[in-house]
């Protein structure tokens, strides 16, 4: 939105290690598809490794349930199987929703009390 976000330190290793271990890589987003080029540009450029990019559609106002709409359309409809969801707080109902436990959804950022049972 404006701004070169920072990669947070061991992110890249993080999702090259599900890629080596043989896992798709899924990108998932509530950026709006207008903002494609930008993102797959970053992710690029920061050296993460290539995946499936998935925007909202347009502007809206609930992305969370474009994010767990689309995702259980990939379990049903593709039959992939989701085994870790890595996001801020905001997500981890999102994660749940699609029957991850608490061991497979990784908050990325500061620790949050409220949800210390609710994910890693």
């Amino acid at each position: 939105m404006g701004s070169d976000p920072k990669v947070r330190a061991g992110a890249v290793d993080v999702v090259r290690h599900w890629q080596d271990s043989g896992y798709m890589i899924i990108y998932v987003t509530g950026r709006p598809d207008m903002q494609k080029h930008r993102v797959v540009a970053w992710l690029s450029q920061h050296n993460f490794p290539h995946g499936a990019v998935s925007f909202c559609d347009g502007l809206t106002h609930d992305p969370l349930r474009q994010k767990a709409a689309f995702l259980q359309s990939l379990r049903t409809e593709a039959e992939i199987s989701i085994v870790a969801g890595y996001g801020s707080t905001k997500d981890v109902s999102v994660y749940s929703s699609l029957g991850l436990t608490p061991a497979h959804i990784y908050i990325v950022g500061r620790a949050v009390k409220k949800f210390q049972n609710q994910c890693q």
